[in-house]
């Protein structure tokens, strides 16, 4: 008999007989205990106390047991199903059919076919299909009537994916437009040890460092290493893990079976877009190479900043390794080259900016 409260009894039969069809790209769990864990480490009802306000968007939710349980936990006013694949679209479809039938779908379900990865789906999902009507809510707290899940395992494209949503949160656009949107998401093992790796550790990069610019994550839950005898949490920072303390799934509980994936959860933190692009120049030369000291490293931002910039930064900042800066080394740093006056203009800048928007 199972333990998990949120367990959906209306579904249990169709999970279990349909498991075997979700052999594919897409990781996910298949345990109820492990998803009501998960469920009870994110606290979501504390977060969403008026939940019969809630619209979640719920992005390539596949086999979706948790998925089903976190609906069962909030009972929002709405619960979009995003699928695009044949398969899982006829899996959700039988699902909702058969809720229509037992609960009248009292889960207030709704399956929208747009493709997750194209960003003109959620505006058609919002402007013309007419799902969902999300409210712009202050930017001074994290949004209470929309919440989205994303299930971003695939390697291919769930970092890459993964990587633009955090952009998101720091331009406001997307979902993010309505305000700062909690995002839940599954996603590849090395794409979580690197963008919630820390100053210093080895795996720290550029796009840890966007991670923590622009949003406060937690690890949520991990996938026991396949190597019996790899502790919980290997290869990922540890005092992360430390920190975190994530719920550990269990490698026979998941699909395809011994799958690796990490859930986190990220808030967008309260940025100034208008700063964002030069802050995003400065990363991008000062990441030409992270094992240099920040002193070595400015004569990349533009002409004259190595002989400018060291006059207002502190010793301690400019003779670190750059993947040893802290978020607040960051900030001071980006403090300062903002109060530059000779900083370069967007217009000066363009021959060196990436124009693939989804580089991370």
């Amino acid at each position: 008999m199972s333990l998990a409260r949120c367990v959906n009894p209306h579904l249990q039969k169709l999970f279990l007989k349909n498991s075997s069809r979700f052999q594919n790209t897409f990781k996910s769990i298949t345990n109820e205990e492990s998803c009501q864990s998960i469920i009870d480490k994110l606290d979501l009802r504390s977060k969403y106390p008026n939940s019969q306000n809630l619209d979640i968007v719920d992005v390539f939710p596949g086999y979706g047991l948790l998925s089903s349980m976190i609906n069962m936990e909030l009972k929002p006013r709405n619960h979009v199903i995003m699928e695009y694949s044949k398969t899982h679209v006829l899996e959700w479809t039988e699902k909702i059919e058969h809720l229509k039938e037992v609960t009248s779908n009292k889960e207030n379900f709704v399956l929208c076919q747009r493709d997750g990865w194209s960003w003109e789906a959620y505006d058609q999902m919002i402007k013309e299909d007419k799902i969902i009507d999300p409210q712009i809510k202050p930017r001074d707290k994290i949004h209470d009537e929309l919440l989205v899940i994303g299930n971003l395992s695939p390697p291919k494209f769930g970092e890459p994916l993964i990587a633009q949503w955090i952009m998101c949160c720091a331009f406001g656009n997307w979902l993010q437009k309505y305000g700062r949107v909690r995002m839940i998401c599954l996603v590849p093992v090395a794409t979580a040890q690197k963008f919630l790796a820390g100053s210093g550790f080895f795996k720290r990069n550029k796009s840890s460092v966007k991670r923590e610019l622009y949003t406060n994550a937690k690890l949520i839950a991990v996938t026991e290493p396949k190597d019996v005898i790899d502790s919980k949490g290997i290869g990922y920072d540890p005092r992360l893990i430390i920190r975190d303390q994530p719920v550990l799934i269990k490698r026979e509980n998941t699909i395809p079976a011994n799958a690796e994936f990490a859930v986190l959860e990220l808030e967008p933190k309260l940025i100034d877009a208008a700063v964002v692009e030069d802050h995003e120049h400065v990363l991008q030369q000062l990441f030409i190479s992270s094992s240099r000291v920040v002193r070595e490293m400015l004569t990349y931002i533009a002409v004259g900043a190595e002989e400018d910039l060291p006059a207002v930064l502190p010793d301690h900042i400019l003779d670190k390794q750059v993947k040893e800066l802290s978020l607040e080394d960051w900030q001071t740093l980006f403090k300062s080259y903002d109060n530059w006056p000779f900083k370069p203009s967007y217009i000066d800048r363009l021959d060196i900016l990436q124009d693939d928007t989804r580089v991370f």
